[in-house]
């Protein structure tokens, strides 16, 4: 007896290619919607990062009351500066900048302390890197006219210096920010436009060498450089009086790096629409790309009496 034979039903090559094209168009939906979920966490964090370091910069404020300073030019050797009692000086003698200042008041005192130059200035600080822009970076540190050989972790931020003063080291500069050079001092008063119309500290402005894992000008000598274009942005850049403003700037893999020559303390991001920053009352905001350029001046300057505007800015 023949025994019954069942068909199996099967696809047909229409129908598997029906089903293949909806497959990629729902991953086409798919991938951009999990990017910029991806983005806006990156971005969070960053806000977050910016958020911890204000308050580092009033904590120290409390403490002694005025904001950490950008500490001294690179050319002084880039060496630690250290007391009778064998720890680091503080913000009114010490040589290094501002972001390795605030170490105590970001839980890592341990690091600010060690006594090996090496391992501090290699240290990674993830508060320091936004998300967004890649890993961490740290690279071997070696440039004419400083016989340090140290490696250096980088930074994804910069303290505001205010309008100009980059080249000038601790003269002809106009030092109206929140962060100023070591041998001067500012403190939240001197503010005069209020603390909530002055930036502190904002993302940082970086090159395209910086995809390729290459050292560039400013992003070189990390975040313990003192004075420099590695962790001090200005409204005009690296312009003095008189020179244009430059208002934070997109960049990435996309985006032209800036005009030849100029080699940083300017701010800038990779999030869309605007950079964001911490002011000096420690909140965070962003601002614009398309800010009006007096209005970006007048942000930066804690100390012109001119009045801000809340327009290129939320």
């Amino acid at each position: 007896m023949k025994r019954p034979t069942s068909v199996r039903p099967a696809f047909t090559l229409i129908e598997v290619l029906v089903v293949i094209a909806i497959i990629a168009i729902l991953i086409g939906l798919l991938v951009p919607a999990v990017q910029k979920v991806r983005e806006a966490a990156a971005r969070t964090q960053c806000r977050n990062n910016l958020k911890q370091i204000g308050l580092a910069c009033i904590n120290h404020h409390d403490t002694y009351k005025c904001f950490p300073t950008g500490g001294l030019s690179w050319t002084a050797g880039n060496s630690r500066v250290w007391t009778a009692a064998n720890t680091p000086a503080v913000y009114d003698k010490q040589s290094w900048g501002w972001m390795y200042q605030i170490l105590p008041y970001i839980e890592q005192q341990t690091v600010w302390a060690n006594p090996n130059d090496n391992l501090v200035t290699g240290f990674i600080v993830p508060m320091y890197f936004c998300p967004s822009v890649g890993q961490p970076r740290v690279y071997n540190y070696t440039q004419n006219g400083d016989s340090t050989t140290t490696s250096r972790a980088m930074n994804d931020y910069l303290g505001n210096g205010g309008t100009y003063g980059y080249g000038a080291w601790q003269s002809g500069g106009s030092y109206d920010g929140p962060i100023v050079p070591t041998g001067r001092r500012a403190r939240l008063t001197d503010m005069r436009d209020g603390t909530s119309n002055t930036i502190a500290v904002g993302e940082k402005r970086l090159y395209k060498a910086m995809w390729s894992r290459t050292p560039y000008c400013s992003d070189d000598q990390g975040y313990v450089d003192g004075w420099d274009n590695d962790t001090i942005g200005l409204a005009l850049g690296q312009g003095g009086s008189g020179s244009a403003p430059v208002p934070p700037q997109r960049f990435g893999p996309a985006y032209p790096d800036i005009a030849p020559g100029n080699c940083g303390s300017v701010f800038g991001s990779v999030h869309e629409g605007g950079c964001q920053f911490v002011f000096c009352d420690g909140s965070v905001h962003q601002v614009y790309y398309g800010i009006d350029p007096a209005n970006w001046v007048r942000l930066s300057s804690g100390r012109d009496a001119q009045p801000v505007s809340p327009d290129g800015w939320d």
